[in-house]
C-alpha cells in the first residue's frame, strides 16, 4: 500500500515540475512544443493545434516540456523558464505542508510529510547548480547561460532549432552561419559546445565530412558534463567509422569505445538517444566486421526512426544510414575483389 502511494507521489511531483516549467516558460514569453509524461505527450502541431498523441519510443523521458523562445535573442528570457520546475516542487511542498499540520489521521499525515519532503528535496535539487549523474540541472542551465553572451545565443540557439526540427525544418535548411561560433569563444561552456554540435550536424547533412569532424575536435570533452562530452565522442566515433574509414580512423573509434564502455551517461546516449542509435550499426559493421548483423539492425533504426514524430532529427538519422549501407556496400565489394584475386 506504501509502495502504490509513494509511486502516485513520485508522479504527482514530476507532473508538477513539468507543469511548473510550462507556466513559467508561457510567463517567459515561451511556446509550447511539447508537454511529455511517460508514453503520453501533448505537442502542438503546424497549424497551432495542440494535440493530445502517444510519445515517441524514445529516451526512457519521464517528464518533459519542451517550449521555443521568442524570434528575438534580445528578448530571450530563460531563469524563469528553468527554474519554474524547482519552485513548482517548493510551493508545492509549501502547500502541503499546510494540509499535514491540520490532518488528523496519522496514516494521512505520514502520506504527506512524504509529499513535503519529495517536493522540498526535488525542488532543492534542481535549483542549485549541480551536475547529476553527468547530466546539468536546471539550476546548472541557468547558471552556465549567464556566463557569456556566447553562451546565451548558444542556449537560445539550441532550443530554437530543436522547436524549428519538431516542425520539419532540416539543419542543411539554415544559413551557414547559423551555428557559428565567434573566435575566442569557451568551448567548455556546455551551451557554446551544443552550438558547435549542431553546426557539425549541420556540416554533415551538407557532406563536409572533413569540416564536420574538425570541429568535434576543438572542445575539450573533459572540462564538460559527461553528457555533452559523450555526445562529443560519439559523434566522432560515427565520422571516424563511416564517413573517414581507413584503418587508422576505425582504430581510434575503437580505442574510444573501450575508453568508455563503463561510462553510463555514454552507453545510455548510445542505446536510447535516436540520434545515436546508427553508431550501433556502424561499430558493429566496422568494429565487429559483422555486415550482415549490421544490415539487420539498419533496418530496425528505420522502423524506428520513422516513428519519431521529429521530421528533421528523422532526416538526419536516415542520411546516416544511407551513407553507412553504401560503405557496407563498398566494404562487401573490396571483399569480394579480394577473394576473387586470392582464388586466381
Amino acid at each position: 500500500m506504501y509502495f502504490l502511494v509513494l509511486l502516485i507521489g513520485l508522479f504527482l511531483m514530476i507532473i508538477v515540475h513539468e507543469l511548473g516549467h510550462l507556466v513559467c516558460g508561457f510567463l517567459s514569453g515561451n511556446q509550447l512544443v511539447s508537454f511529455r509524461f511517460f508514453v503520453w505527450m501533448w505537442a502542438k502541431d503546424d497549424d497551432g493545434t495542440i494535440r493530445f498523441k502517444k510519445a515517441p519510443r524514445s529516451g526512457n523521458i519521464v517528464g518533459q516540456c519542451l517550449m521555443e523562445p521568442c524570434d528575438e535573442e534580445k528578448d530571450f528570457r530563460f531563469a524563469l523558464y528553468n527554474m519554474g520546475g524547482g519552485l513548482a516542487n517548493l510551493v508545492m511542498g509549501a502547500i502541503t505542508s499546510v494540509f499535514f499540520l491540520i490532518a488528523n489521521n496519522e496514516e494521512l499525515r505520514f502520506v504527506l510529510s512524504l509529499l513535503v519532503i519529495g517536493n522540498v528535496m526535488m525542488g532543492i535539487l534542481n535549483l542549485i547548480p549541480a551536475t547529476v549523474s553527468g547530466i546539468p540541472n536546471d539550476g546548472r542551465n541557468v547558471w552556465e547561460a549567464r556566463k557569456s553572451d556566447d553562451a546565451r545565443r548558444g542556449f537560445f540557439t539550441i532550443l530554437k532549432a530543436h522547436a524549428e526540427m519538431a516542425r520539419g525544418k532540416l539543419l542543411s535548411d539554415y544559413d551557414r552561419d547559423a551555428f557559428s561560433i565567434r573566435e575566442g569563444a569557451d568551448l567548455n561552456n556546455y551551451f557554446v559546445t551544443g552550438m558547435l554540435l549542431l553546426h557539425s550536424s549541420q556540416l554533415e547533412e551538407l557532406g563536409d565530412y572533413e569540416k564536420s569532424y574538425q570541429l568535434l575536435l576543438l572542445p575539450d570533452p573533459t572540462k564538460l558534463p559527461r553528457y555533452y562530452g559523450g555526445q562529443l565522442a560519439l559523434n566522432l566515433m560515427f565520422h571516424e567509422l563511416v564517413y573517414l574509414g581507413d584503418e587508422s580512423s576505425v582504430q581510434r573509434a575503437s580505442s574510444r569505445m573501450k575508453e568508455k564502455r563503463n561510462h553510463k551517461v555514454f552507453n545510455k546516449l548510445l542505446t536510447t538517444n535516436p540520434s545515436f542509435l546508427p553508431l550501433q550499426a556502424a561499430l558493429v559493421a566496422f568494429v565487429d566486421c559483422d555486415t550482415d548483423k549490421a544490415k539487420e539492425l539498419i533496418t530496425r533504426i528505420r522502423d524506428f526512426n520513422s516513428s519519431q514524430q521529429n521530421p528533421g532529427l528523422e532526416h538526419s538519422v536516415t542520411l546516416k544510414l544511407d551513407k553507412m549501407e553504401a560503405r557496407i556496400g563498398a566494404v562487401n565489394r573490396d571483399d569480394s575483389l579480394v577473394d576473387t584475386l586470392s582464388e586466381e
